[in-house]
């Protein structure tokens, strides 16, 4: 885990935004762009955000902490080139759990997920994809906060808790299916979360590609604390080509796009 002060530095170079073509490795082979992006429910329906992820031209969209109205703004904005789609409204106490699909491809499944004990449910989805049906597992795992609502204490004390959700999570996947898990992981690489889901066999796109990026931003004073809490991990059925995140939108958090191969 990267040492707690220096989540209070600021990011040295920009990213640019994503040629939206993934780049050809074997001719013929299936690819895909897929993207997840925390669109932050205080911001409903932010066309800004809905920008951010149009300008990335990705195939699959996985969402965390939507809402009605961004639900209404991103099929409005989105619906032509993804045309299938599912929302979920949060439930419980938390009101930023909701959750969001859109896809080129059918979606044939959508399996709502809370075994995990979490206070966010994840969703296990199955896309008819080209090449054969593949498994994506959204995530919003819990915020490093506290019971008592500590965000200082909650770094330290609720790694365990994400452990949880990600051992009870990835035993609900089906083995036989090309798998993707991505979504708000409210960790970075080091996490006992991730660790869970690498012991799996997962791959994660960002340290591949851009191993210093980090996906979320929140102004502190004079500074601005800077972390790598989403991610997209991808199974052995499929070869990364490329990542990066669009610094775009006015959520807390930036999208993050792979483009993988299947193989």
């Amino acid at each position: 885990m990267r040492a707690f002060v220096a989540s209070v530095m600021t990011l040295a170079s920009a990213c640019s935004t994503p040629d939206p073509t993934p780049r050809a490795v074997h001719p013929g082979a299936v690819q895909l762009r897929v993207m997840t992006y925390n669109v932050n429910f205080g911001l409903d329906g932010d066309p800004a955000g809905v920008a951010a992820v149009a300008s990335a031209s990705p195939d699959l969209v996985v969402l965390q902490e939507t809402t009605r109205p961004w639900q209404d703004a991103l099929v409005a904005g989105l619906g032509r080139r993804l045309p299938h789609h599912r929302f979920k409204s949060s439930h419980g106490p938390w009101v930023a759990g909701g959750m969001g699909v859109l896809s080129r491809w059918p979606i044939t499944s959508v399996e709502t997920l809370t075994d995990g004990g979490g206070p966010f449910f994840a969703w296990r989805l199955v896309i008819d994809a080209p090449g054969g049906p593949l498994q994506v597992l959204d995530v919003h795992l819990r915020p490093p906060m506290s019971d008592s609502g500590s965000w200082v204490v909650g770094y330290f004390s609720t790694r365990e808790d994400r452990q949880r959700e990600a051992i009870a999570h990835v035993a609900r996947l089906d083995p036989r299916l090309p798998t993707l898990v991505v979504g708000d992981f409210n960790e970075e690489d080091e996490g006992m979360a991730l660790k869970i889901f690498r012991d799996h066999g997962f791959a994660s796109a960002l340290p591949k590609f851009h191993p210093n990026v980090d996906t979320w931003q929140w102004p502190v004073g004079g500074m601005t604390l800077r972390f790598r809490l989403d991610h997209i991990l991808y199974d052995a059925h499929f070869r990364g080509l490329d990542a990066n995140v669009v610094e775009a939108g006015r959520s807390d958090h930036f999208p993050v796009w792979a483009d993988l191969e299947r193989i």
